[in-house]
């Protein structure tokens, strides 16, 4: 892809991403609205939780991850037939485990959300509403399989502006039905359903025009073991975000009769959406060049692009972490505090915020530094990484919310993240080279461009 297209990409997903991620603050905003910190909400983020939880310890991260290297090599080793059907093959084996993994949730989904919604100031009619919505919502694990799979073949082919636009379907469909009938809890589980559903059907006019078609193909071929040998380590090191935030969720059902939860949920979504218009942007976009460099054995060209990348969410990233570690109360103000949603609500929810916030930077490096280990075929190294940060963030979650509360929960998931990102920097120091001296002269320039902000 030329320099100017690149260009023009980024600024295409850039915008697509912050209305997308605008459009999904408006959602909570509306969800925060009608039912405020109360029953109804906290057992519709407990039985969207589950399915989508099941789904990340599972699959995750790992179903475009390990596809694009894979499916990058086998065209440019072998041929476009070759690499097709190995989408064949890899897409079988998601729908596969995927409805596997749906049937096994709708089997124990009152198991999972007894363990999820542990806490002794739940309602029995709390728990039992999270069930029944959860049993609804678990379909949602196949469609989000399949959709990741094509999200995978669609930027391998350099194709980036479908699959920005995916949240931005999702989420407007949401907000039609929180405007027409947002009461109705039942329906929003549904719609919730029909939204994931939707982003497999946008891409397929896409996936068809780049030659695809599919074909019911089981057959474990070079490739396809490649693939997996690759997927575990990814995976793994891809729990560190769904397991942290489920225990965080088990632990807040025993705060503040259960209201800590959608404090802590809807805290975590203002700071995703607040990240994430950079970092997932950024991440994305260079993660098939970091593979096709990857494929070449070109250290130098992974350290220089590495170098900009960081220097760049550095940049942008470090104001904004400041900004919401100083601004939390106002900002939830501003995006919650309306209907049902309290004054009280506002303040324990900026207090989950805060704390968060203070692993921002740390949450953005990981997301690109992970992508550089898979494009070097190091996929062990994150996995390691990511095991010490869960570690890290299990332990703080059982000591901190005792002295600290609804802060010690968002402080665990921070400091597991730093100390993920303090290991993965140590890493990749020894895998690509990197200028000392240009990163010490840009953290001056950094900080004398933030103090002067």
């Amino acid at each position: 892809m030329k320099y100017k297209k690149v260009i023009k990409v980024a600024g295409f997903m850039a915008i697509i991403t912050v209305i997308s991620k605008f459009l999904g603050l408006i959602r909570e905003m509306m969800l925060a609205s009608i039912y405020g910190a109360g029953p109804e909400l906290t057992a519709f983020l407990a039985g969207s939780k589950v399915p989508l939880t099941l789904f990340d310890v599972t699959l995750g991260g790992v179903v475009s991850a390990a596809f694009i290297p894979v499916f990058s090599e086998t065209v440019i080793k072998k041929d476009k037939k070759a690499a097709f059907k190995f989408t064949n093959e890899y897409i079988n084996f998601i729908l596969m485990i995927t409805i596997v993994l749906t049937v096994v949730g709708l089997i124990f989904t009152r198991q999972l959300i007894m363990f999820t919604l542990s806490g002794g100031d739940i309602a029995p009619e709390t728990i039992q509403l999270a069930v029944n919505l959860s049993k609804i919502m678990f379909p949602m694990i196949i469609f989000t399989g399949v959709t990741y799979c094509f999200v995978g073949l669609l930027n391998c082919h350099e194709q980036f502006y479908i699959t920005s636009v995916l949240s931005f379907v999702s989420n407007s469909v949401i907000i039609l039905y929180l405007l027409i009938n947002g009461s109705d809890i039942y329906g929003l589980a549904i719609v919730m359903l029909m939204a994931w559903s939707l982003q497999v059907i946008v891409q397929l006019p896409f996936v068809y025009k780049y030659g695809f078609r599919y074909r019911p193909i089981f057959h474990f071929s070079p490739e396809m073991k490649t693939a997996l040998l690759l997927a575990v380590p990814i995976l793994v090191s891809s729990w560190a975000a769904p397991i942290s935030s489920l225990i965080n969720m088990k632990m807040a059902s025993g705060l503040y009769e259960g209201k800590a939860i959608v404090a802590l949920e809807l805290a975590s979504r203002l700071y995703v959406v607040v990240s994430g218009i950079f970092a997932y942007v950024i991440s994305n976009l260079s993660y098939p060049f970091l593979s096709k460099a990857g494929i070449d054995d070109d250290k130098h060209a992974i350290g220089n692009l590495l170098d900009n990348i960081l220097k760049s969410i550095t940049l942008i990233i470090t104001p904004i972490m400041i900004g919401i570690i100083f601004f939390a109360t106002p900002l939830v103000r501003l995006a919650y505090e309306r209907g049902n949603f309290t004054p009280e609500d506002t303040q324990m929810t900026a207090l989950a915020l805060m704390s968060l916030g203070t692993g921002m930077l740390s949450f953005s490096y990981n997301e690109v530094l992970n992508k550089t280990f898979y494009a070097l075929k190091q996929p062990k190294i994150p996995m390691y990484t990511a095991m010490v940060g869960i570690v890290v963030s299990i332990i703080l979650s059982l000591i901190l919310p005792r002295y600290l509360s609804i802060v010690g929960l968002g402080l665990a998931t921070s400091f597991g993240t730093i100390a993920t990102n303090l290991l993965n920097f140590i890493s990749i120091k020894k895998l690509v080279p990197i200028n000392r001296k240009k990163w010490v002269d840009f953290i001056k320039m950094a900080v004398k461009i933030i103090i002067e902000r």
